[in-house]
C-alpha cells in the first residue's frame, strides 16, 4: 500500500480506496439477498440451493421426516451390560495453590 500511495499521492490513494469501497457496496446491494424478517432455516436453504450444497438439504429432509408423526415408531431400548469400574488408588484431591485462581475477566 505504501508504494501505491507514494506513486499516486495520499489523496489519490484515498480516492482510489473509496472508489473500491463504493464498487463493493454496489455489488453487495445487487447480488446479496435481503434477509430481514426471514428465518434462518429459509436462508440456509436458499444459500444451499444456489450453491448446490445438497448436504444441508438432505439434513433438513431427515429432520422433517423425523418430526412427521405419521412415521413415528417408538425407539427400541438399548440394553447395555453393566461394566464394573476398576478400583484405582487415587490420592485425595488437594485444592490448587492460592496463586492458581484467576480473578476477574483478564487472565
Amino acid at each position: 500500500f505504501l508504494s501505491v500511495a507514494k506513486a499516486m499521492s495520499w489523496s489519490g490513494f484515498f480516492i482510489m480506496m473509496s472508489i473500491v469501497c463504493l464498487i463493493i457496496l454496489a455489488w453487495m446491494y445487487v447480488y446479496l439477498p435481503e434477509t430481514k424478517g426471514r428465518p434462518l432455516e429459509d436462508m440456509s436453504q436458499y444459500f444451499a440451493e444456489i450453491t448446490g450444497d445438497r448436504s444441508i438439504l438432505e439434513a433438513e429432509e431427515t429432520l422433517y421426516r423425523r418430526d412427521d408423526p405419521s412415521e413415528f415408531r417408538a425407539p427400541e431400548p438399548v440394553v447395555q451390560p453393566e461394566r464394573q469400574q476398576p478400583k484405582r488408588n487415587v490420592a485425595p484431591e488437594r485444592p490448587p495453590p492460592e496463586d492458581a485462581h484467576v480473578m476477574g475477566t483478564m487472565a
